[in-house]
C-alpha cells in the first residue's frame, strides 16, 4: 500500500474492479436499481455472479422489474456493514438489463420467497465501482 493509500479510520478507499468481482461474488442478496413509470424503484433480489462475470436473478413474471428490464439501465448495488464497527464496503455496477429465455446460468439464481419465479434477468456490467471505510 503505497502513502497515498493510507487506511485512515473514517477514510474511503476506493476498490479495485478485481475487488469489486471477488465482492459481488462473495453475496447472495443485492438491490437492483431501476426505472419504472412512476418513477424509481429498488428492490432486493438473490443473485448469482455466473461464470461470464454477469449478474442474474429470477423473478416474478408480475413483477415490476420484468415489465421494465428489457434493455434497460439499471443499477445493482452489494454491500457489508458493521454498525458497531463503522465499518464496511459497497459494490455498484451498471448495466443494462436483459430478460433470458430458455438459458440456463452456472450457476443458478435461487430466490428465497415462495412463488413462480420463471423470469431469468441478467445484468452485464458495463462498470463496476466500489469503496470502502474502515471504521473505529
Amino acid at each position: 500500500m503505497s502513502t497515498t493509500q493510507r487506511w485512515l479510520r473514517g477514510a474511503f478507499h476506493e476498490l479495485s474492479p478485481a475487488e469489486c468481482r471477488a465482492l459481488l461474488a462473495k453475496k447472495s442478496v443485492g438491490r437492483i436499481a431501476f426505472w419504472t413509470a412512476e418513477g424509481p424503484s429498488v428492490l432486493p433480489v438473490n443473485y448469482v455472479v455466473d461464470d461470464a462475470g454477469e449478474i442474474r436473478f429470477r423473478t416474478s413474471p408480475y413483477a415490476s422489474i420484468a415489465q421494465y428490464a428489457g434493455g434497460a439501465a439499471v443499477a445493482f448495488q452489494v454491500d457489508e456493514v458493521d454498525d458497531f464497527t463503522q465499518s464496511g464496503w459497497s459494490v455498484m455496477a451498471r448495466g443494462v438489463a436483459e430478460v433470458v429465455l430458455g438459458a440456463r446460468s452456472k450457476p443458478e439464481p435461487e430466490p428465497w420467497p415462495d412463488g413462480v419465479r420463471s423470469v431469468q434477468i441478467r445484468v452485464r456490467p458495463e462498470s463496476l465501482t466500489g469503496r470502502r471505510v474502515l471504521g473505529h
